[in-house]
Formats: structure tokens, C-alpha cells, sequence
């Protein structure tokens, strides 16, 4: 019995010595995998979480550079459209107040105030306008000088008299009918600066466009003169018809040009022959623009031979008769004025006659384009004119 009872207690010792360290092993490995576990899910989880956080950091990050980069295209954007409204300038508006220093020996900036009075009265459809003196009224009313600076309105509105400041006018055409054809005619002189030239040229690239232009479409008119009438012959006819006679050509030439404020007035010798001279940083030149036309031929090049011209050129080519040269606008009113302020003695340009023609003009480096008569192209700088 005590024997058994021994045997009992070493067995249940070792069952639980046993059990124990079963309990123990198998306590142990889990405990490790557990631990290692859970620390690996830590650390994805950490590093799950980091990259998260990277993750949305990049993509704010990316944003931020989408958007920094929309703004600076945004800026551009608006910058290269300011150049490109800068670059374009404003186009011509039709200026009613045409004025002519070399005509200071006749009339008096008082007297073109006056008739700068009637023009705005005219256009207004007015009957009278303020003006200094009589002389003024008939240097105004008079239908060279209307035809040459209001062409619209030659013979159509005439002087009605003067007195005590006021010059009275007489519409010999209804008055909306005039205005509608005084409308017509300033929109195709706006139409054809706008054309030929820009606003922000030089004095000399405006006298080049416009005379490129000028002798491109206009033609010579070979038409019988007698009897014509205002709608046929002048000023007005020659710029709405694009046709004319040389005083007619010349004529319309100086108006184009002082329309934009380039100095410019009809010159030529007694009844032969009329042609443009023109003042260009500050010295003068002959342009006969109706040698050039070649509006019969438009896809013809503008031949340079009869532009920027010297007393020398012209009277070489037996085009200026001293002895009977005379400017308009000056002799009719005035017989001994002083022909020294037509000079013309700068032959800068004289490479440009002799066969030239006209290619183009380069106005970032101030230069013509021509070919010259073996065709052989060149360049010419005119300079800051």
C-alpha cells in the first residue's frame, strides 16, 4: 500500500512536471510569434501609416506646383496678350483739322483756327462758324482751298458772307444728303491710311506705305476735263474714284499724307506737270507719284525712280522747269513768296533710283528692301526719318 502510494505521487509529479513543461513550450513559441507579429504589424502598420502620410504630402506638394505653374501660364498668358494689344496701335481716325506749316506764309495760325472753326461747323451741318477777320473768311470759303483740305465740300457748301466774327455758310445740297457724303468720304480716308500705314509709324514709313498704296490702285485718268464737275475732276473725284490727272494725283497724295501729320503740299511747274513735295525729318524731297502708278498693273512692283527725289533728280530727268516752278496754295494767294523753303537737296535715297523697285521695308532695322534693275536685292537704311 505505501509502496503504491509512492508510485502514485512520483507519477502525478511527473505528469505534472511533464504537463507543465508542455504548457510551457507551448506558452513560449506562440508568445514569440505573437510578439514577433505583432511588432511586424507595428511596423507595417507605422510604415503603412508614413507612407501614407508621404503619400498625401506629394500629392499636396503636387498640387501645390499644378497650381503654382497654372498661375505663372495665367501670367504669360495675360502678358503676351498685353504685347500683342500693345503691338497693335490705334487705327486711324479721320482728322478734320488738317494743317500745313509751309503754307505759314499765307495763313496765320489765327486764320487756320477760323478755318478749322468752319470744317467743324460744316460737319455739324452748321450755318455759320466763328472767324477771325474777313480775310480769313474768304482764305476759308474759298473752293481751292475747301477742295484741298474739306474735299467732301467743294462747290457743295460755300461761303454765305461775313460779319462781325461769323462767317455764314450755304449748303447747295440737302444737308443730310451732304452729311451722309461727308460720312462716306471720312470713313474711306480712314479705310485707306489704315491700309497703307500705321498709326505708330514714322513720318517716312507713313510717306512709304501711302505711296506704295497710292500708286498700287490708283490709275491715271485719261478723260476730256472740259466740263467736268466736282464728282469728275479734283481733289474729292481723285480720292473716291482712285483716279486723276497729276495735279489731281498730287493733290490727293498731300491730303493722305497731312491726314497723319506728315508735311506735304502740291508743287509743280506752271500747267505741264504737278507732283507732291514733302518735308521729312525736317528736309524736303520731291515724290511724283504719277510717274509711279502702275494701278493697271497691280501685280507690278513700285518702281523708286520718282520717290525721295533732289532738285538735281528732277531737273536732270527735265522734270523741274526752274524758271516756272511754283507751290500751290501759296502763288495763288501770294506771287513773290520765298522758294527756299523748297529745298530739296539730300540725295540720301539716290541708290534707289535707277531701275529700283520696291520689295518691302523692314521697319524693325529702318531699312527698304529693293532689287535693283540686274536683280540683284538690296537694302537701304532710312534711318530714325
Amino acid at each position: 500500500m505505501q509502496k503504491r502510494r509512492w508510485i502514485s505521487v512520483i507519477l502525478v509529479l511527473a505528469m505534472l512536471a511533464g504537463g507543465c513543461g508542455a504548457v510551457q513550450l507551448e506558452t513560449d513559441e506562440p508568445r514569440e510569434t505573437v510578439e514577433t507579429q505583432t511588432n511586424a504589424e507595428a511596423g507595417i502598420s507605422a510604415e503603412a501609416g508614413t507612407n501614407a502620410e508621404t503619400g498625401m504630402n506629394a500629392e499636396a506638394e503636387t498640387c501645390a506646383v499644378e497650381e503654382a505653374q497654372e498661375n505663372l501660364d495665367a501670367q504669360e498668358s495675360a502678358k503676351a496678350k498685353e504685347n500683342t494689344e500693345a503691338a497693335v496701335p490705334e487705327p486711324f481716325a479721320f482728322n478734320p483739322h488738317v494743317h500745313s506749316d509751309l503754307l505759314s506764309e499765307v495763313v496765320s495760325e489765327e486764320t487756320w483756327a477760323s478755318f478749322h472753326n468752319m470744317c467743324d461747323a460744316i460737319r455739324a451741318g452748321e450755318d455759320t462758324f466763328e472767324c477771325a477777320s474777313e480775310e480769313a473768311y474768304e482764305w476759308c470759303t474759298d473752293e481751292v482751298t475747301i477742295g484741298s483740305y474739306l474735299p467732301a465740300a467743294c462747290t457743295i457748301v460755300v461761303g454765305g458772307g461775313y460779319k462781325d466774327g461769323v462767317g455764314k455758310l450755304k449748303y447747295k445740297m440737302d444737308k443730310e444728303q451732304f452729311l451722309a457724303r461727308e460720312q462716306a468720304f471720312e470713313e474711306e480716308i480712314c479705310k485707306m491710311l489704315n491700309e497703307a500705314t500705321r498709326s505708330d509709324a514714322s513720318d517716312f514709313e507713313k510717306l512709304m506705305g501711302i505711296y506704295d498704296y497710292m500708286c498700287k490702285y490708283w490709275v491715271y485718268d485719261y478723260g476730256e476735263l472740259d466740263g467736268a464737275s466736282i464728282e469728275e475732276f479734283g481733289n474729292y473725284a481723285c480720292l473716291m474714284r482712285r483716279d486723276g490727272i497729276c495735279a489731281e494725283i498730287a493733290s490727293a497724295l498731300t491730303y493722305l499724307l497731312l491726314q497723319c501729320d506728315v508735311e506735304a503740299m502740291p508743287i509743280g511747274t506752271s500747267c505741264e506737270h504737278e507732283w507732291t513735295y514733302v518735308v521729312i525729318g525736317g528736309k524736303g524731297y520731291h515724290v511724283d507719284a504719277t510717274w509711279a502708278l502702275h494701278g493697271d498693273y497691280p501685280e507690278e512692283r513700285l518702281s523708286l525712280e520718282y520717290f525721295m527725289m533732289t532738285e538735281d533728280d528732277r531737273f536732270c530727268q527735265g522734270l523741274l522747269d526752274k524758271e516756272n516752278f511754283q507751290a500751290d496754295m501759296l502763288w495763288i494767294w501770294k506771287q513773290d513768296y520765298d522758294l527756299g523753303r523748297f529745298t530739296a537737296t539730300d540725295d540720301s535715297f539716290r541708290a534707289i533710283h535707277g531701275g529700283v523697285q520696291f520689295v518691302g521695308m523692314d521697319v524693325d532695322k529702318n531699312v527698304i528692301e529693293y532689287v535693283t534693275w540686274d536683280g540683284k536685292q538690296r537694302e537701304l537704311s532710312y534711318g530714325d526719318m
